[in-house]
């Protein structure tokens, strides 16, 4: 090892051109040969019950495939439930007028309010879930994929 002014350098196993620098008290930093002043201090973190709490909360390829099919399922609803309020925005204007100014206004409220359901399910299942086994997760959106499932989208009207 070399010394350069108060800084001990080593070589290691970082990609080429790259060194560890730090005084023999104080915690590494990475910095590159060329030109150290041009880039920020990096600690290195070596604390292996981190790394092994860091394993622990990863999820598996499935769920993740999983999750990213319900999300584009809710996706879609999210999109169908826009389409039915567009089509049936005049007869629910013709249904709010004869409720009355506060009622008319709840009732459009709650009719614009369904194409953010699906959204705001698939967000609060992933934020009540957290921390806790993938198989409650899995159970609250395929819960909601049924129960938000845009029913007007399917029924047609007679002709």
């Amino acid at each position: 090892m070399r010394e350069k002014s108060v800084r001990m350098s080593r070589e290691s196993a970082l990609a080429s051109g790259w060194t560890v620098e730090g005084a023999a008290d104080a915690t590494p930093e990475v910095v590159a040969n060329p030109e150290p002043e041009a880039l920020a201090d990096v600690e290195l973190d070596a604390d292996p019950a981190g790394d092994a709490e860091a394993a622990r909360t990863q999820v598996s390829n499935g769920a993740l495939v999983s999750f990213g099919v319900f999300g584009g399922i809710y996706l879609l609803y999210t999109v169908g439930w826009f389409i039915v309020a567009q089509a049936y925005s005049a007869v629910n204007a013709l249904t709010a007028a004869g409720s009355g100014s506060i009622g008319g206004i709840l009732q459009q409220i709650v009719f614009w309010a369904a194409p953010f359901a699906p959204a705001l399910w698939f967000f609060m299942a992933v934020a009540l879930s957290r921390g806790n086994r993938t198989a409650r997760l899995a159970i609250l959106l395929a819960i909601g994929a049924v129960v938000l499932l845009p029913l007007p989208m399917l029924i047609t009207r007679g002709a």
